[in-house]
């Protein structure tokens, strides 16, 4: 039997369209508490944390979040923890993709790419990780998995991410770290083509449940479940 999530914390980054925000509502049908982040996009955000609270999520935060600021993502964690004190789930969603081969990328976009999609969520798993209680579950991509033609910044960042999940899960045995990896899927960053976001979410909170069983630190590769 998987995991009960009412009234429980789950952080999810990215949450105001695609992937992060079918999480935030698979969640909410389960009545979890919620944080929500966005960047730019806050009215998308509030229309995601409405649909929350009327499938049943108990508590709705949303919050600016910037994974290359460090100060915000300081006021992230002081603004979690006024309100929750602690939380249960944290799922790494956000990142970024610039879609031009690397030679025709400048040094601003590979920077971006690489303090957003892993510089800042390395820090944002610093700060969050004496607070959580269960799992971290974090948004790769299945270009770390095969070869791809996915341009080679955002491939770069997205290995890292992979090897430092299971670098934490041999260091911090006591939590549960998965990486779970979307092929192509129908979001903003693809330009809505690929995969419905509701079967990555869907994925994601079985995991979390237990009801997909997970090494530590091990891949979840959602070609697997193209299907389901």
């Amino acid at each position: 039997m998987g995991i009960d999530f009412a009234g429980k914390t789950v952080l999810v980054t990215g949450a105001s369209s695609g992937i992060g925000r079918e999480i935030a509502l698979r969640f909410a049908v389960a009545r979890s508490c919620l944080a929500l982040t966005y960047f730019e996009h806050k009215a998308e955000a509030e229309e995601v944390a409405e649909l929350c609270r009327g499938l049943g999520a108990p508590e709705v935060l949303i919050a600016s979040l910037q994974l290359a600021d460090d100060d915000s993502l300081r006021t992230l964690v002081e603004t979690v923890v006024d309100r929750f004190g602690a939380i249960d789930i944290l799922v790494n969603n956000a990142g970024v993709i610039v879609w031009r081969p690397f030679l025709a990328q400048d040094f601003g976009d590979i920077e971006s790419q690489l303090r957003v999609n892993l510089e800042g969520v390395m820090k944002l798993m610093w700060a969050f990780l004496p607070m959580v209680s269960d799992a971290v579950i974090t948004i790769g991509s299945t270009a770390t998995l095969h070869q791809s033609r996915t341009p080679p910044t955002y491939c770069a960042t997205k290995w890292g991410l992979r090897g430092f999940v299971k670098a934490l899960a041999v260091e911090r045995p006591g939590k549960r770290f998965v990486s779970v990896h979307p092929t192509v899927t129908a979001t903003r960053m693809n330009d809505q083509q690929g995969m419905p976001p509701e079967r990555v979410a869907d994925v994601v909170f079985r995991v979390a449940a237990g009801d997909i069983e997970v090494e530590p630190g091990g891949d979840v590769d959602m070609r697997d479940y193209a299907d389901a």
